[in-house]
């Protein structure tokens, strides 16, 4: 645990301790933890789930496990202490914390955790614009190819649904060159293409949840979603795709597509994991705040670049 000079009897004290055990004076470096951050491994764990972060395997940050092989970043608790650590790329580890105090703990790996989150969009944000700037020479071949070939199908064929398609798709394309020449046609066909992938997504979404639900093995529940399955366990938790699950579970049968108050399980649409849920009414309102670091789904998060030679 880091530590600091008492300014009064010179004892080198703990970060954390509020006051000097060896004289009782105040310890002005006392590092306090802000109210409304996560103070537990479990409320860091709903804060990781709300910020829409990776796999653990992917960040290579495991809240509440010990994991030993290098490359990691981690906490856990042991008996009475928590172990903050860091395996590094020799696979030698690093020991952060290790004490009784679970909020200190759980604060020094949640500012490396955002530490972290704001590298990894940084150089996200690099690759991006090295890769756009890559691929313009390309566009720049591509888009008159396009545009030939869309033009070829207006004119020598008919115009059957498929090959109205493939003409929309080549002037959206061909606008994105010609857009300062002509902004409203570039607009017109962009709405026009938005609407009609808008439609065919809601069309495929209310078919792929039609039998969405809660269902029983006679002993457990679990609820549809989809193409997934979750599990109750004294709280939702995900199982597997429905396709291997009925494999699993032949016999386990409908029960109903709504809610009904039952002392054996409670309302999946309160939990994390429901598409349509509030995020204000769950656990993880409490960390709205952060949403600096919630993490776009769409961009890459390479640990790989991380610094995995130093201490910490």
């Amino acid at each position: 645990m880091p530590q600091v000079k008492c300014e009064y009897c010179g004892a080198f004290i703990d970060e954390t301790a509020d006051k000097c055990p060896n004289c009782g004076a105040v310890n002005r470096n006392f590092k306090r933890i802000v109210s409304d951050t996560p103070q537990t491994i479990e409320e860091l764990q709903d804060w990781y789930r709300a910020r829409n972060l990776p796999d653990e395997n992917i960040t290579r940050f495991f809240i509440g496990k010990n994991i030993e092989e290098p490359k990691a970043f981690g906490i856990y608790k042991d008996g009475s202490n928590y172990i903050v650590y860091k395996n590094k790329a020799d696979g030698s580890r690093a020991v952060r914390y290790k004490g009784t105090d679970e909020a200190y703990a759980v604060n020094e790996i949640y500012l490396k955790l955002k530490s972290e989150i704001l590298n990894q969009k940084s150089r996200s944000m690099q690759r991006v614009s090295r890769s756009s700037s890559q691929n313009s020479s390309i566009v720049s071949i591509l888009v008159p190819i396009l545009i030939t070939f869309s033009s070829f199908v207006v004119v020598f064929q008919s115009m059957i649904p498929i090959k109205f398609i493939l003409l929309m798709a080549g002037l959206f394309i061909g606008g994105l060159v010609i857009f300062h020449k002509k902004p409203l046609t570039y607009i017109v066909i962009a709405v026009a293409i938005i609407i009609a992938c808008s439609t065919s997504y809601m069309i495929g979404y209310k078919a792929s949840h039609r039998y969405d639900g809660y269902y029983s093995n006679g002993h457990d529940y679990y609820y549809r979603q989809g193409n997934d399955v979750y599990y109750y366990d004294n709280g939702w938790g995900y199982y597997d795709t429905y396709d291997d699950f009925i494999d699993y579970y032949p016999e386990s049968t409908y029960v109903s597509d709504e809610y009904s108050y039952n002392e054996n399980y409670t309302d999946f649409s309160d939990s994390y994991y429901y598409e349509g849920h509030d995020s204000s009414s769950s656990s993880s309102s409490d960390w709205s705040s952060d949403s600096d670091y919630d993490w776009d789904s769409g961009s890459d998060w390479d640990s790989g670049g991380s610094d995995w030679d130093s201490d910490w």
